[in-house]
Parts: structure tokens; sequence; C-alpha cells
């Protein structure tokens, strides 16, 4: 295993000492300098949340170094101590390397590198899910660009607003792909648009995966025509059912959805008739 991580684009080592700017009026920070640091030298320090076992197992199964970036450490007394990227330490040492690109602070002292740490967090911006599925699509991902086509192909456009045509949910577009595939994705958005169209309410969350579990398992087999004016009746058996148990966007919720759509869809059918649906959950 690599000793020092080589692949970081665009990172120089030993980079001219820069002054920063203060954090507050207590304090400021002298000099900053990005340099391979050992991770054996790297410690824990108290302000900094405990590491969790299950995201360091989550970044290693999707690791890749163009994702890491570079740690923040603070070095005093001959150590250096971590402000930001405990994970990403743990993931590294777990994977063998010894060595991290890191952005050096020095001449703080424990409380300034607290209040570092506090400020730093405070004012993150932690990126959106509509933001991640733009980028995507700027990058060419398979997944972002087909699910964009597929909600055009059907009138849809992804993004924010409170409009039917409208789709803010990305969540349940990808869940949807990854649990149905495309073809169920397509005949989702098709149905919602030739029953529900106009009705906010009936392209969000809960209702695109009620309606995906639908056709996963009966098709689009008279959709519209036995559903078309039943969308308030439909919602509100729904929000009953997960009123007593179950919780939003989990797969218990969907088939409560698909549950409900199919009690309305076999009203005024006899239970041996041909085109009557059989529930199973």
């Amino acid at each position: 295993m690599a000793t020092i991580i080589e692949s970081y684009n665009g990172i120089r080592n030993n980079i001219n000492k820069t002054e920063v700017s203060p954090m507050n009026s207590k304090f400021k920070i002298p000099n900053q300098n990005i340099m391979p640091v050992a991770l054996a030298d790297c410690e824990h320090t108290k302000y900094q949340r405990p590491t969790s076992p299950s995201q360091v197992d989550k970044i290693i199964e999707k690791f890749t170094e163009a994702k890491l970036g570079v740690l923040t450490v603070s070095q005093r007394n001959g150590k250096y101590h971590i402000i930001d990227g405990l994970h990403r330490s743990a993931v590294l040492k777990a994977l063998g390397y010894t060595h991290a690109y890191c952005d050096v602070l020095t001449g703080m002292t424990y409380e300034q590198e607290a209040e570092f740490f506090r400020k730093q967090n405070e004012d993150k911006r932690i990126i959106t899910t509509f933001d991640d599925f733009k980028a995507g699509l700027e990058a060419k991902n398979e997944l972002c660009i087909k699910i964009n086509e597929i909600a055009g192909a059907n009138g849809f456009q992804i993004g924010k607003g409170k409009s039917f045509y409208k789709i803010e949910s990305i969540k349940a577009l990808s869940t949807i792909v990854k649990d149905y595939g495309y073809g169920v994705l397509d005949d989702t958005l098709c149905l919602l648009a030739n029953t529900w169209a106009d009705i906010s309410r009936a392209s969000q969350y809960d209702s695109l995966l009620g309606v995906a579990e639908f056709v996963s398992r009966y098709g689009m087999a008279s959709f519209s025509e036995r559903l078309k004016d039943k969308f308030s009746v439909i919602i509100y058996d729904y929000s009953e059912a997960m009123r007593v148990t179950g919780s939003i966007g989990s797969t218990t919720s969907r088939k409560k959805f698909c549950k409900a759509l199919v009690m309305h869809y076999n009203k005024g059918l006899r239970s041996n008739q041909r085109a009557y649906l059989n529930w199973e959950g």
C-alpha cells in the first residue's frame, strides 16, 4: 500500500505559508501549510465527534481518493490534532495508508482549535439531493441522465416547486429505479400524468413509490380508468393507515399506499371477476 496519497490532483507539497483571517477577536491562525503527515502522528481530540464504525465502513465501501480532499489538523506539542477528517483518517488507516495530505495549522491553543472546529461545522452547507443530481447530469452520470430523460418524456421536470409537474423527490425516483428498474419508473410517471395531472400531492414521495409498487405488481392495467377521480380518498385511507403504524418513505409505507390503490381499484368489482386484483401484503 502507498505510503503517501500521491493521486491528489492540484496539491503541491510545501506551499508557501499564508496568513489566515481571524476566526474571531480572540485569535487568528498565523500559518497554514498543505503537506503530507504521518497518520500515526495524528490524534483525536475531545471536541471532535466520536468516530462511527458504520460510517467508516460506508466510506470504505465506496472508497475513492478523489473524494477525500485534505484533512485539517493543528500542529501542537509535536502532534497533529485532527480538526476535520476524523472518519477519513480512520478509513485511510484501515486501508493501510501511512500518510495523508493535511492542511496543517500552527500557532493555535487547544481552546482555539475547539473554536475553529465549532465555527467550521457551523458554517458548513450540506449538499442537497438536488445539487447532487444537477452535478450528476453535468458529470454524465448514467442514472441521473436516464431519470431526467424519463421524467421529461412524461412531461415532468426535476426541480424545486409545488406543482404537479415539478418533482422534488429525486430520492423517490432513484429508489424506484434501484428497486424496480427504469421501465417501472417510466410507467409510473406515465400513469401519474394520465390519472392525476395537476394534483401536486400526487407526484410527491409516497405517491411515487406507491404507484411504482402497484406497477411492479399489477402492471398498468386500467389504472387511469379506475382511479382517475379517487386520489383524495386514496390519500385519506393511506394517511389513516400510516397514522396507525409505519413511517413515510419506508417499504411499509409504499405497500400501504399500494394497498389503498388496490382497494379503490377493486371498488365495484366482484372478487371472482377477472379484473379484480388480489392483494398480498
